[in-house]
């Protein structure tokens, strides 16, 4: 099973492009059909935050990551909520290993948005939701 993802300005060109074709073919109920069908299902929104300090202990440099994910339904119901964190010391580069950090909590985060998604948005076992 895949998912097909969006960002929000993909979903509106879709669905001013479907409106426009609509109005040429004058199908007003065209047009509304279209914003409903190409409207979002999900929403995904996260917040990814970072803060570097040195360490004066040992006279190093240190980088905290620490991300936020909310996966809720077109209704704003909330069907995943997950969170991670990770630090390291780091070298002179602290956006890159800001970056690694948020590379190795990736996988994790995404299993477990995934795993909701499959357990809260129905569908587990036979109860299959059919795409739109």
């Amino acid at each position: 099973m895949g998912l097909r993802t969006y960002t929000s300005e993909e979903i509106r060109r879709q669905i001013a492009q479907a409106e426009i074709d609509a109005y040429f073919r004058n199908d007003p109920d065209a047009a509304l059909a279209a914003s409903k069908r190409l409207g979002a299902s999900f929403v995904l929104r996260g917040l990814i935050s970072s803060q570097a300090s040195r360490n004066p202990m040992i006279a190093v440099n240190q980088v905290m990551v620490d991300m936020d994910f909310t996966l809720t339904g077109a209704d704003g119901r909330v069907i995943s909520d997950t969170h991670a964190n990770s630090g390291s010391y780091a070298g002179a580069d602290l956006q890159h290993m800001a970056l690694t950090l948020v590379n190795e909590q990736a996988d994790e985060v995404v299993a477990k948005l995934y795993s909701d998604y499959c357990r809260n948005a129905g569908l587990t076992g036979g109860n299959r939701m059919q795409p739109k």
